[in-house]
C-alpha cells in the first residue's frame, strides 16, 4: 500500500477518534452534550452532523484514490505536515473556546438559564472561535491526506454549513439577549478579525 493511502487512513482515524473520544470530555454537563434539537436550531445541527459523518467517510475513502495517485498533491509529506498543524491548531482553538464558554458551549442551539454574552478571552475579538477551530480541523484533515479533491470537497461541505449555523445562532442570540448581543456583534468579527 502506498504511503499516501496509509496516511489517509491514519488521518481519517485521528480525525474521527479526536472528535468522538475527546470532545465529549470538554463539555460541561449533560445539557451541553445533548443532541436534542430546540426551536432555535433551524436544521443546522443535523446538517453539521451529516457533514461531519460524510467528511470522516471521505477521509477514510481517500486511501483508494491516494493508492492510485489520483488527486495527490506533491510534495505530499509537506501537505500532510501542514494539514496536521491545522488540525492541531483547530482542535486547540476549539478546546479554548469550549473552556471559555463553559456550559454555554452546547451541541445544539439553545439558551440556558443565566445565559449571557461571553466577551472575554478568545471571544474578545471573535464571536465563533469554536466554529473556526472546527473548520480548521476538518479542512486540515483534508489537507493532511495530501489529496486536493478530498480537501476541496470537505471545504465545500464544511464552510457553508457553518456559515449558515453562525447566521442562525446570531439571530437566536440577538432575539434572546437583545442589545447586549447586538453591541457585542458591533465590536467583534465572526471568524477572522478584519476579514469575516
Amino acid at each position: 500500500m502506498r504511503e499516501t493511502a496509509i496516511v489517509a487512513l491514519i488521518v481519517g482515524a485521528a480525525s474521527f477518534l479526536t472528535h468522538v473520544l475527546i470532545d465529549p470530555h470538554l463539555r460541561k454537563d449533560a445539557v451541553a452534550k445533548s443532541v436534542k434539537l430546540t426551536e432555535h436550531d433551524g436544521g443546522t445541527s443535523r446538517t453539521i452532523q451529516v457533514v461531519f459523518l460524510l467528511s470522516w467517510l471521505l477521509l477514510f475513502l481517500t486511501a483508494l484514490p491516494n493508492q492510485y495517485q489520483v488527486g495527490v498533491v506533491e510534495p505530499h509529506l509537506l501537505f500532510t505536515a501542514i494539514g496536521v498543524v491545522l488540525m492541531a491548531g483547530g482542535f486547540l482553538i476549539r478546546a479554548i473556546a469550549m473552556r471559555t464558554l463553559g456550559e454555554f458551549f452546547t451541541r445544539t442551539l439553545r439558551i440556558r438559564e443565566g445565559h449571557r454574552v461571553v466577551s472575554e478571552g478568545i471571544y474578545r475579538r471573535i464571536r465563533h472561535p469554536g466554529y473556526l477551530g472546527t473548520i480548521l480541523f476538518f479542512v486540515g484533515s483534508g489537507i493532511a491526506t495530501a489529496n486536493a479533491i478530498t480537501t476541496l470537497i470537505i471545504l465545500a461541505a464544511v464552510l457553508p454549513s457553518f456559515v449558515r449555523r453562525m447566521a442562525v445562532e446570531e439571530q437566536m442570540l440577538s432575539d434572546q439577549l437583545g442589545e447586549e448581543y447586538r453591541a457585542y456583534q458591533g465590536k467583534t468579527w465572526r471568524l477572522i478579525p478584519h476579514v469575516f
